[in-house]
């Protein structure tokens, strides 16, 4: 296939040019498509040497096309290129080879280009809070508030501009109606997922349990709703083995134990909210599911994962319901490269909600920042290694024998023990920095002098945890 037929004249031109300032070497192009479907836009993006060349993610977006040359001018794709090409293609990027000269191209995955959005009736979806509206329909004593549809009108002049809308709405107004009856039909007429970003626990049940199925009923239809929690709100049947085998092991016997054993037969979600009894907190933190705790492909129990199953539930889904903490942890991941068409913490989306806004500062804090506390340094510790009648437990059994390190449990054993002593010394600064206050303000003013001895030792023991970790 010639390159004209894929390339506009120019930016052949411009292609040509960037593989010979590479001197030859393979040069990665991103490209954009023109109404004609010809690449019209070029961004250089990276350059490799004469066999391959680094593909960055962040460049790229669904309907560009990823394109790189081959300099032994044979176009037959490698199976690195087939193997990048799949995972592009999932995300509508496009896959082109071209040789030097931008004379001729492969194309081994097309680019898939975004149909044609359709814009929302605002007055029609008004009509369904309006008297004899569909909404009037399903309650006789429904009575008309202006208030809430005038904010459906702002919703949807939102999704259909594409702008930022802000609306401040008393209570009973109705807002969570005003914004899902557009998303709603935002769903249903282009297929885009929207996310749903609240605070609270109760806002999520309401919206979930009450206000969602309304909206199923005015339309008639399910798009798709899940309601998405972190992993730590999920069982982790690895962890539960080993915790019920610990405590086998010495024949105690804890009856919540016991109970989430069995439950854990036959759950379909391993979500802790659907336990029949609140298991505490100690308990659970023990047993639920936890990234740096995960063991990923070589988890035995990979085929039952109640996260892996919530993660599917969620991709089939077109309207996310998330908290705040959630959606701030996968902006995060996002930003900082896994970019905006593939999945993250969540899959892929389009539009969000934000409700409960004014709570979007403390969520943003609390997620953005650092801390710790000598409970959680003891947690880390715990998991490294603890002992429990003369037996020794954790982390660090397994790597012995994996390094064949045979006394690396006492080595590190002292090092364990200057970490919780860092942590008790922080515990005591912090009091005496606070004197008898809850918080303390740290800002220009105050001197150095008074902040060193806290910084010490909050970072040191972290830091010794790090290089443990590392070895």
């Amino acid at each position: 296939m010639t390159a004209e037929s894929r390339f506009t004249q120019e930016s052949i031109v411009q292609v040509r040019q960037a593989i010979s300032e590479a001197q030859g070497n393979e040069v990665l192009v991103v490209g954009r498509l023109d109404d004609n479907q010809k690449i019209y836009s070029i961004t250089i993006a990276a350059r490799g040497n004469e066999e391959a060349v680094p593909a960055l993610k962040p460049y790229l977006e669904k309907g560009d096309v990823i394109v790189h040359n081959h300099p032994s001018a044979l176009l037959k794709p490698s199976h690195a290129d087939l193997r990048i090409a799949a995972q592009l293609g999932n995300q509508g990027i496009g896959f082109y080879i071209v040789d030097n000269n931008v004379e001729n191209t492969y194309v081994v995955a097309e680019p898939v280009t975004g149909r044609e959005i359709r814009a929302l009736d605002s007055e029609e979806l008004a009509a369904i809070l309006q008297p004899g509206g569909k909404l009037n329909n399903c309650f006789p004593a429904y009575e008309e508030r202006l208030s809430q549809i005038e904010m459906l009108r702002l919703c949807t002049l939102g999704f259909n501009k594409d702008l930022i809308c802000l609306s401040e709405a008393g209570t009973g107004i109705g807002k969570s109606l005003a914004y899902l009856i557009p998303a709603f039909s935002w769903v249903l007429c282009n297929g885009e997922r929207v996310v749903i970003s609240t605070a609270t626990i109760n806002l999520q049940q309401q919206l979930i349990e009450k206000d969602i199925p309304l909206v199923k009923r005015l339309f008639d239809s399910d798009p798709g709703v899940v309601l998405v929690k972190g992993r730590s709100n999920y069982l982790c049947l690895t962890r539960l083995r080993e915790s019920n085998s610990e405590l086998s092991l010495f024949d105690e016997v804890n009856e919540n134990l016991n109970a989430i054993v069995q439950w854990s037969l036959t759950t379909s979600t391993g979500s802790r909210s659907d336990l029949s009894f609140f298991p505490d907190d100690d308990l659970w933190y023990r047993l639920c599911s936890e990234a740096d705790a995960c063991r990923g492909l070589r988890c035995p129990d990979r085929e039952r994962c109640f996260v892996l199953r919530a993660r599917r539930e969620a991709a089939a889904a077109r309207i996310l319901v998330v908290n705040h903490h959630l959606l701030f942890a996968d902006l995060s991941m996002r930003i900082a490269g896994a970019g905006f068409e593939s999945s993250a913490v969540l899959p892929p989306f389009h539009r969000i909600i934000f409700d409960e806004a004014h709570n979007i500062e403390n969520s943003a804090t609390s997620f953005f920042s650092r801390s710790f506390s000598s409970l959680s340094i003891a947690k880390y510790t715990g998991r490294l290694l603890r002992k429990k009648k003369g037996r020794k437990y954790g982390l660090l059994l397994g790597l012995e024998k994996l390094l064949h390190h045979h006394n690396l449990i006492n080595e590190v054993q002292n090092i364990l023990g200057e970490v919780a002593g860092k942590s008790r010394c922080l515990d005591v600064t912090s009091a005496q920095l606070l004197s008898g206050n809850l918080n303390f303000r740290l800002t220009n003013e105050k001197p150095d002098i008074i902040l060193t001895p806290v910084i010490l030792a909050a970072f040191q023991p972290e830091n010794i945890l790090i290089i443990i970790l590392e070895s």
